[in-house]
């Protein structure tokens, strides 16, 4: 039987027991005119993977906003750069709030299949899929609520409509639990810290309700959760592993450097192996399943003596940031370059300056195209980590952190009329211990300093971690390495100025949320160590080049009049391609008038901006030409100013003392500087002055 549930607070509409019923469980959400479905299924696991088996896959129909895919096989391929960020968003909100002991594959499919292009299916999303694990068999420890807030002329909206997020100057999705936040994903215009911890916990408000509702809905549909069975005695080996793990050997990986870090680590795992070869003789799976619990029992021991050593394993102190090395301009040929290295992570960041015809154009099925003039692309070679595998495209985790790092640029670029190039910025970690995306947000802003960006602020960005014993004793870290980001409870990213945040990502690893005191005092020492990594950034290089390289492109930015644009662009865009053929450049015009007109190294620019005003009569006093004399006659010389555009340089308007015999002196194709005397835009006659002879 068909059962409906409402959440009024948000316009939610569910619907149960009539869709995908084959499913462990399966959702139908409606807010307005927008509609998803989230399903879930499980299975047992073929073999032990060592980890939670959980793939989410979010997939955006074109068919839902009455759109055919563009490209030949008009059917969706494979997900887009905003698809893969939701999944990630609703795989870090849920991956928390499963048993460490429960191993079955989980596979969430979250569709959109209508949009009303007012209310964002990305939260529906997220909600469906909480509810759906809810509802289903599977021991799902949620639910979770999850809310979006953007802020609008000074305010926070909570739950706001697609025009408000897009024309908001600050955008976040929290997610979390009845204890607390879990998940943050955001970009911010300079946000006061202490005002963000206001905003999250004014979000938390709505959260708990959102949970509560998941809740009643559980109780109302009544089906009891599976047990967690396994096929080995989970608590005899984790004793084996807290018996071996003694105070001694814990001691023993209080090792500053990372490689030898590892080493250490392979050792002490290969004596605990050993211990116990006899039993693994035969059995490969069980020895799987030792190695993760002889790895949860040791980062947990792990968590218990750095508190009570009050030291980090690296021998740092709980607030301290790795050193830390910069240069800029590195890489001679490339418009502006930095290396960034803070301990064993190191960043190589260039930037490229384009045209218009360089910029990312997005379509998406809320009914926009959107521009990206500003790309941001991090990638993870595994060299990075000393691994040998084959390249590939760039996967989740890359486009996440390159997602991250764009975000901490939202609002401290330059305004695309006073800096109109299209900006592409490549990260290349070429090592990482932790916090690789920070470093990448670092070395951008020295990158694009050097490329003579005019960024208006300079941005540092530093990742957080947090450690809490058994009696509740709670450390922050900063800087975290990689090992303490995997045996931490925290991974916490925060970017911004010396004002404050512009760019947040919060995962918590525990079975719960953030609680406000928890937050406040992981805020502070973010800004303080931000602040920190500012200074030293400064130290190198403290504001943009006032030049950009001679390698850049040059481009020139004017407005037109929308009535003329097909003028420019001539029947069939004959006369724009001219253009572009005989100048040698890029020519790009926005349907508002706004022309660009780029060109590298040789082209002749000058000629191409004076072709485009002078073919929309945009032709003032005192411009100057470059021309070429195509006619003489008895009272002067006809000079053309562009293609099929000429003016007459009266006798008059000859230097003195060659009016006599400006026939001989000069001859047809001659390229001469001329002057606008006058224009009269009506008959289109143009008068010029003789300045020069090229």
């Amino acid at each position: 039987m068909t059962k409906k549930f409402t959440f009024s607070d948000f316009g939610y509409e569910v619907e149960l027991n009539t869709f995908a019923q084959q499913a462990s469980g399966s959702v139908w959400i409606r807010q307005g005119g927008t509609i998803v479905l989230a399903t879930v299924v499980s299975a047992p696991a073929r073999e032990f993977p060592g980890f939670l088996p959980l793939t989410v896959e979010y997939r955006e129909l074109f068919s839902a906003a009455g759109k055919i895919p563009g490209g030949y096989f008009k059917r969706e391929g494979r997900p887009t750069d905003k698809e893969i960020l939701t999944s990630r968003l609703i795989d870090r909100a849920l991956r928390p709030l499963f048993s460490e002991r429960f191993f079955d594959s989980v596979q969430i499919i979250a569709t959109v299949y209508s949009v009303d292009k007012e209310h964002v299916p990305g939260p529906l999303a997220m909600i469906a899929s909480s509810l759906a694990l809810t509802i289903s068999k599977i021991p799902f420890l949620g639910p979770v609520g999850v809310v979006e807030l953007a802020y609008l002329e000074g305010s926070w909206v909570i739950n706001p409509i697609y025009a408000q997020s897009f024309a908001s100057n600050g955008r976040l999705f929290i997610a979390g639990t009845d204890e607390g936040v879990s998940m943050v994903e955001g970009s911010l215009d300079e946000l006061p810290d202490n005002e963000l911890v206001n905003t999250l916990f004014l979000a938390h408000e709505k959260i708990k309700k959102l949970v509560a509702w998941q809740k009643e809905i559980q109780q109302e549909v009544g089906i009891p959760k599976e047990k967690v069975v396994l096929s080995f005695d989970f608590d005899k080996w984790e004793r084996n592993a807290d018996k071996f793990l003694d105070d001694n050997l814990l001691s023993s990986f209080f090792i500053s450097d990372k490689i030898a870090f590892s080493k250490n680590f392979e050792v002490v795992k290969e004596d605990f192996i050993n211990q116990y070869a006899e039993e693994f003789k035969y059995n490969e799976e069980l020895k799987k399943v030792v190695l993760y619990i002889w790895e949860l029992v040791l980062k947990r021991k792990l968590r218990e003596i750095v508190l009570a050593k009050n030291k980090r394993l690296d021998g740092r102190a709980f607030n301290e940031i790795r050193p830390i090395w910069i240069q800029v301009g590195i890489l001679p040929f490339v418009h502006g370059s930095a290396l960034f290295t803070r301990g064993r992570t190191q960043a190589l960041v260039s930037v490229t300056l384009g045209g218009g015809r360089d910029e990312q154009k997005i379509e998406g099925i809320m009914g926009d195209e959107i521009s990206g003039s500003f790309m941001l692309h991090y990638n993870f070679p595994p060299f990075a980590v000393g691994e040998a595998r084959p390249l590939r495209g760039p996967g989740r985790r890359e486009i996440g952190h390159g997602h991250l790092a764009a975000g901490s640029f939202t609002y401290i670029l330059p305004d695309k009329e006073k800096f109109p190039y299209t900006i592409r910025v490549v990260s290349d970690i070429l090592e990482s211990n932790g916090s690789s995306s920070m470093a990448t947000v670092c070395g951008s802003t020295m990158a694009l300093m050097d490329a003579g960006v005019p960024i208006k602020k300079m941005v540092s960005g530093i990742a957080m971690g947090l450690l809490c014993s058994k009696d509740a004793e709670c450390k922050t870290l900063s800087d975290i390495t990689g090992f303490e980001d995997s045996f931490g409870l925290m991974d916490f990213k925060v970017a911004g100025t010396d004002k404050g945040v512009l760019a947040i990502q919060l995962d918590i690893k525990y079975k719960g949320g953030l609680t406000r005191p928890i937050f406040e005092k992981a805020l502070e020492q973010a800004r303080e160590g931000r602040l920190y990594i500012l200074e030293k950034m400064r130290s190198v290089m403290s504001e943009p080049r006032s030049t950009l390289s001679e390698l850049v492109p040059k481009l020139v930015n004017f407005k037109i009049g929308t009535d003329k644009i097909g003028t420019v662009i001539g029947p069939r865009g004959k006369t724009i391609r001219d253009i572009i053929e005989k100048t040698s450049t890029d020519i790009d015009i926005g349907p508002d008038g706004q022309v660009k007109v780029f060109g590298a190294p040789g082209a002749n620019i000058e000629m191409a901006v004076n072709w485009i005003k002078t073919l929309v009569g945009d032709i003032e006093k005192g411009a100057r030409y470059h021309g070429k004399i195509r006619r003489f006659v008895d009272f002067g010389i006809f000079v053309e100013l562009v293609p099929g555009q000429d003016g007459l340089v009266h006798i008059s308007n000859i230097p003195r003392q060659l009016q006599k015999t400006f026939m001989k002196h000069f001859k047809l194709e001659d390229v001469v500087l001329v002057e606008v005397v006058d224009y009269d835009p009506v008959s289109g006659k143009i008068r010029l002055r003789l300045l020069d002879r090229e």
